[in-house]
């Protein structure tokens, strides 16, 4: 039950987050700013993860690291759902928030490796 709630807490967090994020930068800001802000905040968000990911040991730390988790991919999928409300033209509306999803979960991976390759070396 712990480790339901706290992936289900995890979720609401990140995609809290983007929606935040969203909310900041207004409607005025450009969708190179925007995508600039999302990868910075995915960076942080997978450094992060990737600390805790690497501190934790045993079955203790797998509930927090799983609401983590949850967070990263759940910020990276708003940022899908968002992108994918936004398109003006229905013709190549899975391409760009298809990138926009990719863009974030590379930036919160390449987070987490090197948190997690900085702590463990």
């Amino acid at each position: 039950m712990t480790s339901m709630l706290t992936i289900a807490i995890g979720a609401l967090a990140g995609s809290l987050l983007r929606i935040l994020l969203q909310r900041g930068l207004g409607t005025a800001a450009r969708p190179r700013t925007e995508w600039v802000a999302e990868s910075v905040l995915a960076l942080v968000l997978g450094v992060i993860t990737g600390g805790i990911l690497a501190a934790g040991s045993g079955p203790s730390s797998s509930p927090v690291a799983m609401g983590v988790a949850a967070g990263v991919t759940t910020y990276a999928g708003t940022a899908f759902a968002l992108s994918w409300m936004r398109q003006e033209t229905i013709e190549r509306a899975p391409v760009v928030p298809a990138v926009h999803l990719l863009v974030s979960l590379a930036f919160s991976l390449a987070g987490a490796g090197a948190a997690a390759a900085v702590w463990l070396s």
